[in-house]
């Protein structure tokens, strides 16, 4: 592969190319965040008719910004071009507190792998969020607060699920089975064939599941030939969730939330969505003992809704094999002696949802995927 191109020079062609545009941008200025592709804030030199001054850049290439060494393919950015020209028809989650919707696709070209999306200024991901505005310990007064973001979330998800099985949605199914193939073997890898390369990693922690991880990788790769695979967001997580960069106690109003980053859209099993959200929200809880994370997936189940057992051991599934594929290589989590006790706690609960050991879940910090919210909630 080529030597990926500076940010300097993309910058400059993303400039030219929409200098014919109504999105022609005085500047952009590179955004924190973007994993795999460039992502920039751009200043309009001439405001849109509703008085729109800011917008986000986003451009693709055949590598992962973040690693510039590997190699990927651009198909993602059409896969998510064509999501978010379809998404003008889903309708947004509304509650008291939020309005959760997609960003606005204002400009698309899929020759450069260039997009034009709605700015969210001052916002955080939900990741930082926490991050940031997280109380040392778990003021209890915000609970009910996270309790209901979680509870937004997943009333949002489920609503996504529904309207993307929906018939009118079956050119999109189609589009993402046949163009976003590469991303949906993507997500395979990094998980199930990576559970079982974990093994030889941490074998101390490890050996003993060998079996049943290899179990679990050919059963994740005969979901993928099942014909009633359904749409999934493929990237489900507090990451790609943007609030605004203010206290939940603050909100004086209903605030948006943007759900971002649509690339790995693709046709799966809906749990994949619940439990990588899941993995993500409980590392907070288990590598730096808050709550917030545990609260916040508390509200997450609820929303989402009735799930029979089997989905819910699939989430638990996912969530525990998210946990030991990076539970030591995501760094700003923890110490490397942390990473190795979360790769256990991700072992043990895949090991509990693969055996169906309900009373095990029910009596731990996922009660709430079994309809029982309340386990942890005074904690």
């Amino acid at each position: 592969m080529a030597h990926p191109r500076s940010v300097e020079l993309i910058s400059e062609e993303i400039l030219k190319e929409m200098s014919g545009t109504e999105y022609a941008c005085s500047s952009l200025e590179p955004l924190s965040g973007g994993y795999l592709n460039f992502v920039f804030r751009g200043i309009l030199i001439t405001p849109l008719s509703d008085g729109t001054q800011e917008v986000a850049v986003k451009h693709g290439e055949n590598f992962v910004v973040r690693w510039p060494e590997s190699y990927l393919s651009t198909t993602r950015c059409r896969a998510e071009g064509a999501c978010l020209e379809t998404f003008h028809g889903l309708p947004p989650t509304t509650s008291g507190a939020y309005i959760i919707r997609t960003p606005t696709l204002h400009y698309f070209n899929a020759e450069s792998n260039t997009q034009v999306h709605e700015y969210f200024a001052n916002a955080l991901s939900l990741k930082d969020y926490i991050g940031r505005h997280f109380s040392p310990s778990g003021d209890p007064s915000m609970k009910t607060l996270y309790i209901e973001l979680g509870r937004d979330l997943g009333v949002w998800l489920r609503n996504f699920h529904g309207w993307a099985s929906a018939p009118e949605q079956t050119k999109l199914r189609r589009d993402m089975s046949e163009g976003n193939k590469e991303m949906q073997q993507l997500k395979y890898r990094a998980y199930y064939i990576r559970l079982v390369e974990a093994v030889a990693e941490f074998p101390t922690i490890l050996a003993d599941a060998k079996e049943t991880f290899e179990k679990i990788r050919e059963m994740a790769a005969d979901e993928l030939q099942n014909p009633n695979l359904q749409l999934i967001h493929g990237d489900f997580w507090a990451g790609n969730i943007l609030l605004p960069d203010q206290r939940l106690s603050e909100y004086g109003e209903q605030r948006p939330i943007f759900v971002v980053d649509w690339e790995l859209c693709q046709l799966g099993v809906l749990s994949l969505d619940l439990g990588h959200m899941i993995a993500e929200l409980y590392k907070f809880w288990v590598f730096k003992g808050m709550n917030e994370g545990r609260w916040v997936i508390d509200g997450f189940a609820m929303g989402y809704g009735y799930i029979d057992d089997d989905f819910a051991f699939r989430t638990a599934l996912h969530a525990g094999a998210h946990l030991v594929v990076t539970g030591t290589w995501i760094s700003g989590w923890g110490s490397e002696t942390q990473g190795l006790h979360v790769v256990g706690v991700g072992k043990e609960m895949i090991l509990r949802a693969w055996h169906k050991d309900r009373a095990w879940f029910e009596a731990g910090d996922l009660a709430c995927l079994f309809g029982n919210c309340d386990t942890y909630l005074g904690n």
